[in-house]
């Protein structure tokens, strides 16, 4: 027959699991140890993202009524340019190999930036005083919700036995 210990401790940051489990031929030890602020960076960044997107689609109104205001200029621009573009073009693929390469560091420092900023949203809701006061009364609500669903339990065997 097998038996097993476990505990577990937590801190802000990391979380440790223990087990120790005993079998007739023989035991086995184990120790998990994870870092929480790493498992948090995911969910940061999609919060960031998430905030991110809302701020561009709320300035998107006024992006359209200055690319309307735009488009004739850069029409008349492009009509000048078709002259030049097989020197852009070769420029542009010439650039082509170092943009590749940097492009590995700026998805990092695009990663930390939505993590930051994912962050930093959910700080900012989390002690949000209206926050607070909604878990407060979900927690009551919860606690009243529980005591209800006991006295009905109650009340129905003692109706029961009377019967």
């Amino acid at each position: 027959m097998a038996t097993a210990k476990t505990t577990t401790t937590r801190t802000r940051s990391t979380a440790t699991a223990s087990a120790k489990a005993t079998t007739k031929p023989a035991a086995v030890d184990a120790t998990a140890v994870i870092d929480l602020d790493r498992v948090r960076k995911p969910f940061y960044a999609y919060v960031g993202v998430a905030d991110l997107a809302v701020e561009k689609l709320r300035a998107l109104p006024e992006v359209y009524v200055h690319g309307v205001t735009t488009a004739q200029a850069q029409v008349s621009q492009a009509r000048g340019s078709v002259k030049s573009l097989p020197d852009n073009v070769r420029e542009q693929l010439q650039a082509l190999p170092t943009q590749l390469q940097a492009l590995p560091a700026k998805a990092r420092g695009t990663y930390a930036e939505l993590v930051k900023r994912g962050e930093k949203l959910v700080t900012s809701v989390r002690n949000n005083p209206n926050t607070k006061a909604a878990l407060k009364q979900a927690k009551t609500a919860r606690a009243q919700a529980k005591g209800a669903a006991t006295s009905v339990r109650r009340a129905a065997g003692s109706a029961e036995k009377a019967v």
